[in-house]
């Protein structure tokens, strides 16, 4: 009952953040059949989930669509809410979702199939009702094994991780499974919240600074992305210390700004905006050859960002830097 009422609630107070003329309850297709693509953001203001609605948006409008945007502020009850006004009030022709597990969005997609309607995810598993997925593990891999090669495996490093987003989730895994062995490592991992993730990774750094001081060996700090690893970058900044490396993934705009300013040692950045753009043009080829379809996982590499090839890198992204 309790969960009942929560998504009831969560339909009530989701926020609709267009990315076009459309009104928050506006429909899907028009009068004049333009399509609408709803789109159900983990967190609409994170740099990495903008570029991911800035890639849907761009192959949208080629395509001649609208996009409707809906900010979840990471919760899950809120996402099925959207997926189910998408699916019934607002009839929208495709939904995009972005970094919550399937197996949480069973309402939600039981909606969609009921209308129709096909899903293409950001992260999240295949399961029934959608058509294409972009992978979670991969950049984690990428992340975990970097971090080694610049860190070593001896030492003490403190994860920072949060396992409500797919996306995070698996890099966790991947994390995990790669230090498992790793009997000289200690590990300390403490699980952020979202909203208060920056506030979380200052927090929880400062506590385990005061664990591991200056000069009790190699000390890093492994952001499951970007904010929490800023807010670890605070907390090194106010207690005084240099001692301590930090790595992160998403490469946003102020991660990026603190790898050149050497305040974050490495950051695997993600091509969000080619993702995104690779979701839409999945449902867009869904829906114009339905028959038949194979349900596919899209792999967009990762790229491993340091001070040794940032100004490379942002010569080759020159928008990279840019909010």
């Amino acid at each position: 009952m309790k969960r009942i009422l929560a998504l009831a609630a969560a339909v009530g107070l989701a926020v609709g953040l267009t990315a076009c003329s459309e009104p928050a309850g506006g429909g899907g297709a028009s009068d004049d059949g333009t399509k609408t693509i709803g789109v159900v953001a983990l967190v609409a203001t994170d740099a990495l989930n903008a570029a991911v609605i800035q890639g849907v948006t761009e192959v949208a409008e080629e395509n001649g669509w609208k996009v409707h945007v809906t900010d979840t502020n990471g919760s899950v009850e809120a996402a099925n809410a959207a997926m189910i006004t998408y699916s019934t009030t607002q009839k929208m022709d495709a939904i995009a979702v972005m970094a919550f597990q399937t197996n949480a969005l069973q309402a939600g997609l039981q909606s969609a199939q009921a209308a129709d309607i096909p899903v293409v995810s950001w992260g999240g598993e295949l399961g029934a009702g959608i058509v294409a997925t972009t992978s979670a593990r991969a950049v984690g891999q990428d992340s975990i094994d970097a971090l080694l090669d610049d860190f070593g495996d001896e030492g003490a490093i403190l994860a920072l991780t949060y396992h409500t987003g797919v996306l995070c989730l698996y890099r966790g895994y991947a994390f995990d499974d790669t230090v498992a062995p790793l009997t000289s490592l200690n590990v300390t991992r403490n699980e952020v919240a979202i909203p208060g993730q920056v506030e979380d990774g200052t927090r929880f750094t400062s506590a385990w600074l005061a664990s591991n001081p200056e000069g009790s060996g190699p000390l890093a700090v492994w952001g499951a992305w970007d904010e929490p690893a800023i807010g670890a970058v605070a907390a090194l900044q106010q207690s005084g210390r240099d001692d301590v490396r930090v790595y992160s993934i998403n490469g946003g705009p102020q991660a990026l700004q603190a790898v050149k300013d050497g305040t974050i040692r490495q950051v695997v950045w993600q091509d969000g905006q080619t993702e995104g753009a690779e979701m839409m043009q999945a449902a867009v080829d869904y829906l114009a050859a339905p028959d038949g379809w194979d349900q596919k996982t899209i792999d967009v590499p990762g790229v491993v960002v340091t001070a040794d090839n940032i100004d490379q890198f942002l010569t080759e992204h020159p928008n990279a830097l840019n909010p």
